[in-house]
């Protein structure tokens, strides 16, 4: 059974960031909450901002074992279906220039975009636009756990501007359907590796 992690403090970038600050928030689980995410579902926290969005998931692995598959970027594709192409631009000693090329929908255009991922002491990863497609574009990955715990929560919390126009409908449905995706495929892909040594050590 999962010990209650009823508050949850984190950093995530709002559309204020640009103006180069990042603002602290504090999510408090309901029980029902709480009970979904150890039913392994994905849960969206309140947003901040039209664009912005805020979801969580827990993933039953320790957490420096789920931060190593983070840092893997060969790994991306295999968990961001929409991901036609991912270059490695530049890398530095907690950091990565990275371009994407996506590809989220036929009846929207290809986005090609390059960011920037900095990577922070405390399993949190902030990503950044530097150029390409959007107006702005940023957002966070942290790892959320007790200390000795076999599991983490992942949060995740991004604000996109596409730059043009684009229904609130459209963004609500994009959001309940991809996001909840994009967390699941990376919880598998966690758990793909796991299963993989957990037989290496076994066949060792």
């Amino acid at each position: 059974m999962m010990r209650p992690l009823s508050k949850l403090v984190f950093l995530f970038l709002c559309p204020i960031c640009v103006q180069g600050w990042v603002e602290e928030k504090t999510f408090s689980f309901e029980k029902d909450q709480l009970e979904a995410l150890e039913k392994g579902e994905v849960i969206f926290l309140e947003p901040e901002g039209q664009n912005m969005l805020a979801a969580v998931v827990r993933i039953e692995a320790k957490p420096e074992f789920v931060w190593e598959i983070m840092l893997d970027h060969e790994r991306v594709p295999n968990y961001v279906k929409e991901l036609r192409e991912s270059k490695l631009l530049e890398t530095g000693e907690n950091w990565k220039v990275v371009q994407h090329k996506l590809k989220m929908s036929p009846l929207l255009p290809r986005f090609e975009y390059v960011f920037k991922e900095q990577y922070g002491p405390d399993y949190t990863i902030e990503f950044n636009r530097i150029s390409g497609a959007f107006r702005e574009l940023s957002g966070q990955w942290k790892l959320v756990s007790e200390k000795d715990d076999d599991h983490a929560l992942l949060l995740y919390t991004t604000y996109v501007d596409f730059g043009w126009y684009i229904p609130k409908s459209w963004v609500k449905k994009g959001i309940n359907k991809r996001v909840p995706n994009l967390l699941n495929a990376f919880r598998d892909e966690v758990y793909r590796e796991k299963e993989i040594r957990e037989e290496e050590k076994e066949n060792s």
